[in-house]
Formats: C-alpha cells, structure tokens, sequence
C-alpha cells in the first residue's frame, strides 16, 4: 500500500471540493501591497534568489517578504534565511502539522505567490489555506482559488513576476 499516494489524492479532493466553497465565500477589500508571502521549491532558490528584484519592483522593503521553500527530498536546511515545508508538513486531508508553516499560512500577507510546480500538490493546499488577501500563481486548471493566473513556463520567472507586476499596477495595488 502507498501511503504517500493516498496522502497526496486525499488532500487533492480535499482542496478540489472546498476551493468552490471559498469563490463563494470570498470577500476581501484588497490594499496596497506592502507584504508577500512566498511559496517556491528549495531548488529555485538554490539557482535563484529573486526577492530582491521582487522587492525593487514592488516598491516593498526585502524585509516586508517572507519566503517558505518546499523541499522535495528531506534534506538538510542548505538555505539558512529561509523556512522549508515538506510532505511530511501534512496530515491526511491537507490538515498541516508543521509549526512553522502554520505560522506563515496564518500570516494576512498583502499577496502570496506561488512559484512551486503546478503539480505540487502540497503547494496548492499552504496557498489554499493561507491567509493572505491576494493570490498569485502560474495557471492551474485544478485550482480557482487563485486571484491572478498567468498562463507561462514555470521556468520564466522574470516574465511571471513582470505580469503580476502589471496587473497589481492595474488594481492599483502598487505605484
């Protein structure tokens, strides 16, 4: 029996049945940008740290962005500024044990970006509980939770960060 498997499809109909009872739900006054959450995959930032151009663009301090990496393989935290998430940050369902992602997903950031792997599914269920007014990510065609969708390469993360730029610029959301 594959208990990773299971732990993965209960927490996909988990998030697949109450993401319909959010959009009905949803009733957030949106405000300038002035904190970000972010949920990428450790091996991004191991090649790629761009918090500091994100940073610049949204007019933000660096400080004002807090960053949760997931870690495919458990692994020995090698990025020691940032907090680190897991399968094992999960009961059955998607109900998160891990303090530390608790304690992010329960954060009222201005906006979360997912940059993790759209079949991440664990990504999809932190950005899903979290708190946060605003929610960006690459297009999923399982997750409508998500305020901004962008349609492009999950490797162009310039271009993804300039399109939700752009449409913050439009909500007027930043300067």
């Amino acid at each position: 029996m594959n208990l990773k498997g299971i732990k993965k499809n209960t927490a996909l109909k988990y998030l697949m049945k109450h993401q319909n009872i959010l959009e009905q739900s949803r009733q957030n006054k949106l405000e300038k940008v002035k904190t970000v959450g972010i949920l990428a995959e450790e091996e991004l930032f191991k090649a790629y740290d761009f918090t500091k151009k994100l940073s610049n663009d949204l007019g933000i301090n660096i400080s004002d962005i807090e960053v949760m990496l997931f870690q495919k393989n458990r692994s020995e935290k090698s990025l020691d500024q940032f907090e680190f998430f897991s399968e094992r940050s999960f009961k059955m369902f998607g109900k998160v044990k891990d303090k530390d992602l608790k304690y992010f997903i329960e954060k009222k950031f201005d906006i979360l970006i997912n940059y993790c792997h759209q079949d991440n599914i664990y990504a999809h269920i932190a950005a899903f509980r979290s708190k946060s007014k605003m929610k960006a990510s690459f297009e999923n065609k399982n997750t409508s939770f998500y305020h901004i969708s962008i349609n492009i390469a999950e490797n162009k993360i310039n271009t993804f960060n300039e399109e939700i730029i752009k449409y913050l610029k439009i909500l007027k959301l930043i300067v």
